[in-house]
């Protein structure tokens, strides 16, 4: 600063204190706190006013009352009465003084009062549990009440138990009592709450509990609005299962039999036996025309599971085309060349190629009857024979597997119709396993607790096939049970662990569980395995239709032809037929280019085209469909165009299987009937792919030192073995040439037909049929089923891996004739009564059998009957076990509930399925006392099995 200036003091110096800011303002309440807004101005305001008033109109009182005393004191302490004369001569005396008047609060405890009256008043507006909500809501539940009953409000006031009921529901409704949603804690934490539920799951509980549950522990529903739901679902249920799915009507018709006469018993037989002569459907004419506006859904293929998926459509209201190349339907053939000298009998006599015996015949039957009914007989007239006699057990199987029972000879073991009791009796005698228990139980027989573990990883089989025809979306959130889980894996590994010192018995097992394709343990996988064992070992043993599956096809395209459909043979078909955007609209091209087009239907191999017409269906509440039963190779392969599928690609994980290799079937007519030729209905299968284990024992401790593989030990292992110990001695550069020697002989042996060692089943349809012989006399039909060889088709390295028939290669005759010469000296040394029995053959292949049985098949997640085509769907046997009669039928019953489109809920909760709806809706046959069969038989009622 500078000298002699006077200094001047800052702006900050100067600045006026700052009141403190706990000072109060003038006229602030004295409860209030300064900085901080408070909405209770009961306690801020009125409550120290109050009570402050209250208090000094206490203290006024109380001074002005002792005040009052004293003067009454001194009036009453005067010993004379001091009077006063007034002006009119009147005398009056001293007057006391009125008594204080009383306050409100006259003592302190009124001012307590006071005070806690406030406290009450201010805690029912300010406090979370004041109730000042629920009266103001109960107020105007009052005025509404007023205004809703109007006259009948003063009902309730005469009534006051009436009026205390009205305001309690009035209370619980306004304190959320009648809410679904609990108010409050939960029963129990929600984290053990979920520990519960994942206790419930896993111990298979069911959907519905568990769904109940988790809306009570985690939604926290009521009770009773559980109960509401439960009820109301209920009731929506059983509204949805007396509906009809379209195009199935509520009423559905029987069918008349097509074997009704009014004629005499013997002119009835007669004309029977002439109808089953004649081969089921109708020959079509080429260059015909097919009106295709007559029909909604079109069938590929024949046999017995084609159309029993074409009649359980017409039976659901659809009108069925079905097609195929051959000229039965019933999927028989007949013998071409017989038309001279003693082979005129077997002109059009049906020779069964398919092996059509049915297991588990009471749950069969169960799946056919639905389309077999008609007017007079719940099966449609057809009946079912039991493979076998009394006398040999009703066995229907031999299996031949090398060495097993034996050295070098394979002993033959029978399959009888017994169930596990007899196979454990024949493997403890003849394989040296365990003897059961005298009571018949398991007791130290390994194969018998191997097939009671199979019958019960069998029993989920059916969850896991029904997932086939559910979303994937609900499929990830089902236990489709073990079943599912075994299917991806292989055999061997069960076969080892079930019998880790028997290799017989190893072998018995692996034959019994795959004697339809040759193909080892190590391969196969466990689901079709168990199936299999679970089939031949149920206890019901095998049947057979009597009549054959002629009889039984000719029932069931009755029942399409009466409902509007038609069954037609010799219809080849080359193509299938989609849909082209460019004959779209552009506004409809962009939307539907990112998904599959539509099948619209097939072509001939003569040109025709057989299509359905959208522009028709556009208001309808169901679509066309085509369904191929060729099975998954031939549809999307063979028959799908080439553009379509390399654009569009095939169904999920099919580029990684396998497609099993093709069979011949040779037919023999035999002269001569069954019980000539010393011949029954047992099949006769040689299966190499379960041969013999080579294991090794430790001979110092007496335990396994090396388990072999069973099916391991076979001819081109031989021809390899002995091919590498002649190299041993050679150079390294002959060794590797030696090898892939080896190998070349080792691949060209397993698919050349060796006899007596090669794959083989051998089946006498005639001998299976009670009636056969009324009908066609004394003569046999044979069947011998063998693999193709390299002669006759060729195996692709594809994505899928598939087998082609080799074509214009050249003079084939002098091959097949090679091959019908092997085929018949190994039937021959097999059975050797039939040397010179033989009259007539043929060979017919190849044949396409469908995919392999390998893991990969069956977890698959495209192998499903609905396809990413619409319109386009895929039955036959791939979708369940090949080479089985009883798993073509369930695949047929997947297919056709796939195309009627029933829904999760329909399958899982209320158990309504395409056979339920038929089962509800089709009219009751009016059975007759005298039982009247499609085919009149000679047998014994208790070996035939009726449905009732």
């Amino acid at each position: 600063m500078r000298m002699g200036k006077v200094e001047r003091p800052s702006r900050e110096e100067t600045k006026p204190p700052r009141a403190d800011s706990k000072t109060k303002p003038k006229h602030a309440a004295a409860a209030s706190v300064v900085g901080q807004v408070s909405p209770d101005i009961i306690s801020t305001y009125f409550t120290p006013v109050l009570t402050e008033l209250a208090a000094q109109a206490l203290g006024d009182y109380a001074a002005n009352l002792l005040e009052y005393d004293d003067i009454i004191r001194d009036m009453k302490a005067m010993k004379e009465k001091q009077t006063v004369v007034d002006a009119d001569g009147k005398i009056r005396g001293i007057e006391a003084p009125e008594p204080p008047i009383a306050p409100l609060y006259r003592s302190e405890y009124y001012v307590k009062e006071l005070r806690q009256v406030l406290s009450e008043t201010s805690d029912h507006f300010q406090s979370k549990k004041g109730g000042w909500r629920v009266h103001a809501r109960a107020s105007r539940f009052e005025r509404l009440m007023d205004q809703k009953y109007g006259i009948f409000r003063p009902f309730l006031k005469q009534h006051p138990e009436v009026d205390k009921f009205v305001r309690s529901v009035q209370v619980k409704y306004a304190n959320g009592y009648f809410s679904p949603i609990r108010q409050g804690k939960p029963p129990i934490p929600k984290s053990t709450a979920v520990i519960i539920l994942f206790m419930m799951k896993r111990g298979d509980m069911k959907w519905e509990i568990l769904t109940l549950s988790a809306l009570f522990f985690l939604v926290g529903l009521q009770p009773w609005a559980l109960v509401i739901l439960v009820a109301g679902g209920h009731t929506l249920l059983e509204g949805r299962k007396k509906r009809a799915v379209k195009p199935m009507e509520t009423h559905i018709p029987t069918a008349r039999p097509y074997f009704r006469s009014n004629r005499d018993e013997a002119s009835s037989r007669k004309t029977k036996t002439d109808f089953l002569s004649r081969p089921v459907g109708k020959k079509h004419v080429p260059k015909e025309r097919i009106n295709m506006m007559k029909y909604d859904t079109m069938i590929l293929g024949s046999g017995p599971d084609v159309l029993y998926t074409a009649s359980l459509l017409s039976r659901a209201g659809r009108k069925v085309l079905v097609m195929t190349a051959r000229s039965d339907a019933s999927g028989c053939y007949t013998i071409e060349d017989c038309n001279s000298g003693e082979a005129k009998k077997f002109h059009n006599v049906p020779f069964d190629v398919c092996s059509s015996n049915v297991s588990k015949i009471s749950g069969q039957q169960e799946l056919l009857a639905p389309a077999l009914s008609n007017s007079t007989d719940f099966q449609g007239g057809v009946r079912f024979a039991k493979i076998g006699s009394e006398a040999d057990g009703y066995a229907f199987q031999i299996l031949s597997v090398p060495s097993m029972g034996g050295d070098d000879t394979p002993c033959p073991f029978v399959l009888r119709g017994r169930g596990v009791s007899s196979l454990m009796e024949d493997a403890a005698a003849s394989l040296g396993d365990g003897w059961p228990d005298a009571s018949g139980s398991i007791g130290n027989s390994a194969t018998g607790l191997y097939s009671a573990t199979c019958e019960s990883i069998n029993s989920s089989a059916a969850n896991y096939y029904l997932s086939k025809i559910i979303e994937d979306s609900v499929n990830e959130m089902r236990n489709d049970g073990i079943y599912h889980s075994v299917a991806s894996r292989y055999a061997s590994g069960f076969l080892d662990k079930g019998f880790p010192s028997n290799p017989h018995a190893r072998s018995l097992m692996a034959a019994i569980g795959m004697n339809g394709e040759d193909i080892k343990p190590t391969k196969t996988s466990m689901a079709p395995h168990v199936t299999n064992v679970s089939a031949a070992l149920s206890g019901e043993g095998m049947h057979y239709p009597v009549g054959g599956p002629r009889a039984l096809c000719h029932a069931l395209s009755t029942v399409v032809e009466q409902s509007g459909g038609c069954v037609l043979t010799n219809v080849p078909v080359t193509e299938l037929i989609f849909e082209h955007f460019d004959a779209l609209a552009p506004n409809q091209r962009d939307e539907k280019k990112m998904s599959a087009p539509r099948c619209l239907g097939v072509k001939l191999s003569d040109g025709t085209e057989l299509k359905f017409d959208m522009k028709s269906w556009r208001n309808q509440d169901y679509s066309p469909a085509v369904i191929s039963m060729h099975g998954f190779i031939t549809t999307f392969i063979r028959l799908m165009p080439d553009d379509i599928r390399t654009k569009y690609k095939v169904p999920r994980g099919l580029p990684a299987l396998s497609e099993s290799r093709p069979v011949f079937k040779l037919l023999f007519g035999l002269r001569g009937s069954a019980t000539d030729l010393e011949v029954t209905g047992i099949d006769f299968c040689r299966v190499p792919g379960a041969g013999l284990a080579q294991d090794e024992l430790d001979p110092v401790k007496n335990e396994m030192k090396h388990m072999g593989s069973t099916g391991g030990r076979r001819m081109d292992n031989v021809i390899s073995e002995h091919i590498n110990q002649e190299s041993n001695d050679a150079p390294e550069a002959a060794k590797e040439n030696d090898n892939k020697k080896a190998k070349e002989l080792k691949n060209k042996s397993h698919v050349r037909f060796e006899t007596g060692a090669s794959w083989m089943k051998v089946s006498f349809p005639s001998a299976k049929d009670p009636s056969f012989e009324s009908r066609h006399g004394s003569i046999t039909t044979c069947v011998v089923t063998v693999e193709a060889d390299d002669d006759f088709v060729s195996l692709f390295e594809t994505k899928p891996r598939l087998y082609s028939s080799q074509k214009d290669q050249g003079n084939t005759t002098d091959k097949y004739q090679v091959l019908i010469d092997r085929i018949k000296c190994d039937l021959l040394n097999v059975f050797p009564q039939l040397e010179g029995k033989i009259v007539c053959s043929q060979l017919i292949g190849p044949i396409y059998r469908g995919l392999s049985h390998n893991p990969e098949r069956y977890v698959a997640k495209g192998v499903r009957p609905q396809s990413q085509y619409p319109g386009l769907f895929a039955g036959g046997s791939d979708l369940t076990v090949g080479e089985s009669f009883s798993a073509s039928i369930v695949a047929g019953w997947l297919t056709a509930n796939a195309v009627m489109g029933y829904s999760a809920i329909d399958y899982l909760f209320l158990q309504k399925n395409i056979t339920s709806d038929i089962i509800n809706f089709l009219e009751e046959p009016d059975v007759d006392d005298n039982e009247d069969t499609a085919v009149p038989y000679d047998m014994p009622q208790s070996e035939i099995s009726a449905f009732s």
